[in-house]
């Protein structure tokens, strides 16, 4: 079978437009690439959050709020909620402001009642440039 090859001169011809493809598609994933280290810290973030809910690990959870969302809180009185469930309702994606707004479904019982209930937390993160993570800015959920 015959090969084709091209003279060295037609190879030599193509390289400048061969690296200006490259250099060319390189450039769009330094944007991705950055937009994926978000997305992996924002799984991260309400992973933990979730499960500092889930197990009653409140400070934990608290250190995941805005300082804003941090004042007034009385971690206190959530000693007697137990988290028994979490679902996403929402999935949300990251904004070009970098926001996202999380719907999740909470079951959870009062241990004084001992009586299941269920609320809709509406979950605000924002992108922190400062502390390179996810920052919950709408608060504990109101049990």
């Amino acid at each position: 079978m015959p090969s084709l090859r091209l003279p060295a001169a037609s190879n030599a011809a193509m390289l400048p437009v061969v690296l200006l493809l490259l250099a060319a598609g390189a450039l769009p994933s330094c944007g991705s690439m950055e937009r994926n280290k978000q997305t992996s810290a924002l799984a991260d973030s309400t992973n933990a959050y979730r499960e500092a809910l889930r197990w009653g690990y409140w400070q934990a959870a608290a250190e995941l709020l805005h300082p804003e969302a941090q004042q007034d809180l009385d971690l206190a009185s959530l000693q007697n909620v137990r988290v028994t469930g979490i679902e996403l309702v929402r999935p949300a994606a990251i904004t070009p402001q970098n926001r996202v707004i999380r719907l999740v479904q909470i079951q959870y019982v009062l241990e004084d009642e001992q009586r299941v209930k269920q609320i809709m937390d509406r979950q605000d993160w924002r992108w922190d440039d400062a502390r390179k993570g996810w920052v919950l800015h709408s608060g504990l959920p109101d049990f």
